[in-house]
């Protein structure tokens, strides 16, 4: 887990990362399910994401978000 102190010390890393298989699908008027697949060619991990978006007051707002290192 890396925290401010850490970030401070030790600089910040650029990862080249891809992303695939991205997919969206509507689950109610106002909210849809984002899922994909990163690959951090720098890190040597790859994970599953999903995210849960909401549109409220006319504008797309992350309710949440959750990764998954896979093999």
């Amino acid at each position: 887990m890396l925290n401010k102190e850490d970030c401070l010390v030790d600089g910040v890393v650029l990862s080249e990362m891809s992303i695939h298989n991205y997919e969206v699908e509507q689950l109610a008027p106002d909210v849809v399910l984002a899922t994909y697949y990163i690959k951090d060619e720098t890190k040597g991990r790859n994970t599953l994401r999903s995210s849960i978006w909401k549109r409220i007051n006319d504008r797309w707002q992350l309710y949440f978000h959750q990764g998954t290192v896979s093999k």
